[in-house]
């Protein structure tokens, strides 16, 4: 069975903070980020690196294990608006090379701006079987994000406070949030293939920083 890449650009003209955050499974899945994309951390489950402008790094996991996290840029995962990020900031997650965690288990992509938007993110899909976003969009090969308030009808993206894609059910409790976005009207937040057909490579570019 082919593995699915995971390869990621900073397509801007300044150098890029980059944290990976992998998901915490008790087995199956990679669970120490050292190494990849030479990060050195205390954490094995956290852990950052800097892209230089055009910069380009890819990473295939063992084959007998799968990966799944996600990326944020300029700041490790946040839940509520800062004074640096004021409309919160998006993330970039996936589920890769996941076929012998269990049966008809899906790889799948996606931007989260469920907990704000600090980044145009683009996704690029390609080789191995096609990718989908429900019956209603078959073959995804890119996908994108726009700022806090402009992700509804966009593929693969969860809107602003949209932590159930199609509706908002548990949001981020953040004081003196302002008002969550419109909610998909069809289950597209997700990108995904039957894990089987894997293979390829997923590729993220960070585009620039909005504001």
């Amino acid at each position: 069975m082919d593995i699915t890449a995971l390869k990621i650009k900073n397509t801007s003209d300044k150098d890029l903070l980059v944290y990976l955050t992998l998901g915490s499974y008790p087995e199956g899945h990679v669970q120490d980020v050292n190494g990849i994309f030479g990060i050195s951390s205390d954490n094995p489950l956290q852990g950052s690196f800097t892209l230089t402008p055009n910069e380009k790094l890819e990473y295939t996991c063992p084959a007998e294990l799968a990966l799944s996290g996600n990326f944020a840029f300029g700041t490790p995962p946040l839940n509520c608006p800062t004074d640096q990020f004021p409309d919160g900031i998006n993330l970039f997650e996936f589920t890769l090379n996941n076929a012998k965690t269990g049966t008809g288990e899906q790889e799948t992509v996606d931007i989260s701006c469920v907990a704000g938007a600090n980044c145009l993110v683009r996704a690029s899909l390609a080789g191995g079987g096609k990718w989908n976003a429900s019956p209603l969009h078959p073959d995804v090969a890119e996908f994108e994000n726009s700022e806090v308030y402009d992700n509804h009808g966009r593929v693969g993206v969860y809107p602003y406070g949209c932590d159930g894609c199609t509706e908002i059910k548990s949001p981020p409790e953040c004081p003196d949030h302002p008002a969550y976005a419109l909610p998909q009207e069809h289950p597209i937040c997700n990108v995904q293939r039957p894990a089987e057909d894997a293979g390829g490579f997923v590729f993220v570019e960070f585009v620039e920083y909005f504001g």
